[in-house]
């Protein structure tokens, strides 16, 4: 059952409704945009962004209302690669298949699609080898699924037996057994007969052939064009390229022929088709295909075919003449028009599913029960950074608790079968295990080389090969589209952090906290010290420009002392500006896991640990405290609390009088970083020149 989503109205109630022309609650005609030509809707984001929730949405407004056909082209490339390597099948033609049995079947008071074309060029690929008892099982298999989708069979159901009967009659039409005969030739032929004689009127079947023998090379022979079009099928390459551009063509052709003049004079409903994970190889040839057969002009009537395809990542690159359209933009127009008529890209329109906002969070926590945390929806928003998926799960959570939620504990709650929420949706986004287990460390890691010292040590520890996982890692950070950080650019929010070698900021704190959750039972060289110690030592061999991390590294390990004593130290050598730079990067260092350490830093923040450090300077101390205060409030579950933020500004103007000659920028970190701690806001920076503009955080 469909639940409602946030945020994607302009998509469910704003621009799929008026190109398809049906509320999408009631029964109501709606205008309908674009009357002639229409764009095919790309909607694109990173895992958990709910590409795949919105095609649920739309199956769940349209389904049984107007004709609608899905197709996941994930799921169909998977399958296609897994099973037998059968000449007589490919991914579009399964996705061909797919839509027309979901577009098929009748809908009460819509138009009864009936594929005339499209079904004789689907059975005559279907074609087998005699003899090849595999061929013949998966055309039994394809014959069933369209013979009961499109009403050709002969009893009320339709059954497998329908479709084995079919095969077995094809198999009697074959005369003579000739093998130096080509022994597909024999087969088409039986099959194309068998079906214009049991499924088609004469006029019909003549039409439809004569539709084929124009689009091949013009035959006499009306019937030989299919037979060639099987053929050719099951050559493949460049042949293959051919066929399933006619058989798209027939697909197309056969909606333009069911909504004719009267149909679009009164505003017919047009038919939907809903295609997920349009970024796989599949998907972007059925694309690549539909969007060429539009791209070509001709005074033939449009097709109505309303298209809302999804993919992972943007795909600039692949639809350079596509219109773009951010999502509020939907909510009265497209905005969509050819702008390139020559160019298939530009008959796409592209959407991105950008982050939910705070007031969605708000929303999503409106079904508690007891009393929230006043600072909830905020640390929510500052872990999540609007991710839909992990705002979802981690609200419903939060909703069923039965107690009042720490927010520290958020990705502890117990979802589903009581397992915590940070373990369910780390496996959600990254599916694999060994990958998962892999990766975690891999978090911790400032790049690529400070990665490779992690893997190096971790597979060494398993006993597996150096290194050899690393490629790995990062090809599928790569491919999977996490590492943009594009979903934290878009959300404007963040702590300061630098991306990491995991970029993305939500994914990173799931691993993050598992490597925490693992590491007290992992084996030497996996364990929390081991990682930030092996970090440590890297950064520090790579000499000069790495003190941050070295120190970063060192407050990940809980000991603060050495970290503070040495930033004092760089206080008095370093320029102002530098030394504004490191302590942001520095505090953001991950905390230790709570079993090995226990948490006073707002305590040190507020001075309650100054009797401590009685024989420090007075520079050491206020280090001290500054560090520690931004170090807690860099966590997204901490509060920014009014008290911390303005003793950030004290501790600052406090040094500002004790630099050598750095009293200016320091004033001015004094005056800006607490506004921008209390915001979540990254600390703003300055260079040597200051006075001249800030260098990043104060656009």
């Amino acid at each position: 059952m469909w639940t409602p989503l946030y945020a994607r109205d302009p998509i469910l109630r704003g621009l799929v409704p008026r190109l398809v022309g049906m509320a999408p609650d009631r029964r109501e005609l709606v205008p309908q945009e674009h009357r002639d030509d229409l764009p095919v809707t790309l909607l694109s984001g990173s895992h958990g962004t709910g590409r795949t929730a919105v095609l649920d949405a739309l199956d769940d407004f349209y389904r049984g209302r107007i004709p609608l056909g899905r197709a996941d082209a994930a799921r169909i490339e998977q399958a296609h690669r897994s099973g037998p390597a059968a000449p007589n099948t490919s991914a579009v033609v399964e996705i061909l298949e797919h839509l027309a049995c979901g577009l098929a079947p009748v809908v009460p008071g819509a138009v009864r699609l009936r594929f005339s074309r499209l079904l004789p060029g689907l059975f005559a690929v279907s074609s087998w080898h005699r003899g090849d008892e595999e061929q013949q099982a998966l055309a039994r298999d394809r014959i069933a699924r369209l013979l009961v989708a499109c009403g050709l069979t002969k009893g009320a159901e339709g059954t497998e037996g329908d479709a084995t009967e079919w095969t077995y009659d094809v198999s009697e039409r074959l005369a003579d057994p000739d093998r130096r005969q080509h022994d597909l030739a024999p087969v088409t032929e039986a099959v194309v007969q068998q079906y214009f004689s049991r499924h088609t009127r004469t006029r019909a079947a003549r039409a439809v052939q004569q539709w084929y023998q124009n689009r091949s090379s013009g035959s006499d022979d009306a019937e030989a064009a299919l037979i060639r079009l099987s053929l050719r099928f099951h050559q493949g390459g460049d042949f293959q390229d051919a066929v399933e551009r006619t058989l798209t063509a027939a697909f197309l052709e056969d909606l333009s022929d069911a909504y004719g003049r009267w149909q679009r004079v009164n505003r017919t409903p047009r038919p939907l088709v809903l295609l997920d994970n349009a970024h796989t190889a599949a998907g972007r040839r059925f694309l690549g295909l539909l969007l060429d057969h539009r791209a070509v002009p001709g005074p033939g009537v449009r097709d109505p075919l309303v298209v809302v395809a999804t993919r992972l990542g943007d795909g600039t690159a692949l639809y350079p003449d596509a219109t773009p359209r951010e999502l509020p933009e939907l909510t009265q127009a497209s905005g969509w028009e050819r702008t390139v008529a020559s160019s298939p890209s530009a008959g796409m329109l592209t959407v991105a599913l950008p982050p939910l906002g705070r007031g969605d969070l708000l929303l999503m926590l409106d079904a508690a029960q007891g009393p929230l945390p006043r600072h909830l929806p905020s640390a929510l928003y500052s872990l999540t950074r609007g991710h839909p998926q992990g705002s979802r799960v981690l609200c419903e959570a939060v909703v069923r608790a039965r107690h009042v939620v720490d927010p520290e504990a958020l990705l502890d709650l117990p979802v589903g079968e009581g397992r915590p929420a940070g373990e369910v949706l780390l496996e959600r986004l990254v599916p694999q295990p060994q990958l998962r287990a892999h990766l975690a460390p891999l978090a911790l890691a400032r790049d690529r080389a400070a990665a490779q010292v992690l893997t190096t040590a971790a597979v060494l520890a398993d006993g597996g090969l150096p290194g050899a996982g690393l490629p790995t890692a990062a090809r599928y950070l790569v491919e999977e589209h996490w590492t943009d950080g594009a979903r934290a650019a878009a959300s404007g929010e963040g702590s300061g952090e630098e991306a990491g070698f995991v970029a993305d900021p939500f994914l990173r704190a799931l691993l993050v906290h598992e490597a925490r959750r693992t590491c007290a039972a992992a084996v030497p060289g996996r364990r929390w010290a081991d990682l930030h110690g092996l970090l440590r030592q890297h950064h520090e061999e790579r000499g000069a420009g790495h003190e941050p991390d070295v120190l970063r590294h060192g407050l990940a390990l809980g000991d603060a002392e050495p970290v503070v004593r040495t930033l004092t130290e760089y206080f008095g050598s370093w320029p102002a500006d530098r030394w504004l730079t490191a302590l942001p990067h520095v505090a953001s260092a991950p905390h230790p896991p709570r079993a090995e350490w226990t948490d006073h830093r707002a305590e040190i923040a507020r001075g309650a640990h100054d009797h401590l450090y009685e024989e420090a300077d007075d520079i050491h101390r206020s280090v001290n405290r500054l560090l520690h205060a931004l170090w807690y409030l860099s966590e997204t579950y901490a509060e920014p609390m009014d008290d911390l933020c303005e003793d950030i500004g004290a501790e600052l103007a406090f040094l500002s009088m004790r630099h050598p000659s750095g009293r200016v920028v320091l004033n001015e970190a004094a005056r800006s970083w607490p506004t921008a701690v209390r915001e979540r806001r990254p600390c703003p920076t300055y260079g040597p020149d200051y006075g001249r503009g800030p260098l990043r955080g104060e656009e």
